[in-house]
Formats: structure tokens, sequence, C-alpha cells
């Protein structure tokens, strides 16, 4: 559970992060003369939460083959989508730009859910690497001592 705390919470600041950055492209491409208020802060604090709610729904403690992780990635993705254009768009009536914007968001959800998952497994294969390089140590340190 604390693992499981720790990687939502991992995964939530890097997203919060990326959809700062995805809303700046998007709004400066499709809608440069818009302005807001301070309200828009909370968007992607929002949007980052929306975006962890899947991973802790769609989650196992077992240990799952290649095939059954990547399906579950896709699912948590699709959900994402789902979720994040309902809280966007659920409301708004269905026209060409609704669904320009709709589209535009989806396949930033998918370049951002990528990205999360790719910094994610970089810092893990950084921190077994360091655990690997320290547990040799030890043993080799432990080895002398025999």
């Amino acid at each position: 559970m604390k693992e499981r705390i720790r990687e939502a919470a991992g995964s939530y600041f890097i997203s919060v992060t990326l959809i700062n950055a995805a809303m700046l492209i998007l709004g400066s491409l499709l809608s440069p003369q818009q302005r807001f208020g301070y309200e828009a802060f909370l968007y992607p604090l929002v949007y980052g939460l929306i975006g962890i709610i899947p991973s802790l729904i769609i989650s196992t403690d077992k240990e799952l083959s290649v095939k059954q992780a990547v399906i579950r990635k896709v699912m948590q993705m699709l959900l994402i989508i789902v979720l994040l254009l309902a809280f966007m768009f659920g409301d708004d009536p269905l026209n060409r730009q609704t669904i320009f914007m709709a589209a535009a968001v989806a396949l930033s959800v998918v370049i951002i859910y990528i990205l999360v998952n790719v910094i994610m497994w970089m810092l893990d294969a950084r921190t077994a690497k360091s655990m690997t390089e320290d547990l040799k140590r030890f043993q080799q340190g432990h080895e002398k001592s025999i």
C-alpha cells in the first residue's frame, strides 16, 4: 500500500508538470487570444488527480506478465481519456470545434501518459541500479570480513 501511494504521488506530480506544458502548447496553438484568471492554476491539479484515479482503481498486488501489464496500462489510459473528456466537455454542445478540441486533448493525454510512464520507469531503473550497486558493495565488504 505504501509503495502504491508513493507511485501515485510521483505519477501525480509528473502528470501535473506535463499537463501544464500541454496546456501551454495547446492553448498557444488552438486559442492564443484566450486569457485566464487564477482559477486556471487549479485545472492541472484536478486533471492530475483525475489521471491517477484509474491507477488506484485498476491495480493488483500480483505479478503481471508483460502482456497483462500492457493491457492494464492501455485500460488505464483509455479510462483517463474518458474521465477527462467527460469532465472537460461533458456539458458542451457537440460541434466541429468541440470534437477538434476533444481530439487534441485525447492526443495530449496519450502523450502525457506515455511520458509519465517512461519517466517513472527511468526513475525506478535508476533506483534499482543504485540498490544493486549498494548490494554488491555490501557483499564485497562482507566477503572480505570473513
